[in-house]
């Protein structure tokens, strides 16, 4: 059985959306990197959830903290 999508927005308005996140990500200090790039369009394409792009960068989140704290000590 198909369900029904819940997003409701048309592909321009996601896009307009988008952009504006990104946008705010920006102001805030992110930049966006190749990788990073790449999962967003899996995501956009169906080929992953957001939540899996969302677990994904988790993931990285905690890898790049752990490198730095590594870093850190004497």
């Amino acid at each position: 059985m198909n369900s029904a999508p819940k997003d409701f927005r048309s592909a321009a308005e996601q896009a307009r959306d988008t952009a504006g996140i990104i946008g705010s990500l920006k102001h805030e200090g992110y930049v966006p990197t190749p990788e990073a790039e790449a999962i967003h369009q899996r995501a956009d394409r169906g080929e992953i959830t957001t939540e899996e792009a969302i677990e994904i960068f988790r993931q990285r989140a905690l890898e790049m903290d752990a490198e730095l704290n590594r870093k850190r000590r004497p």
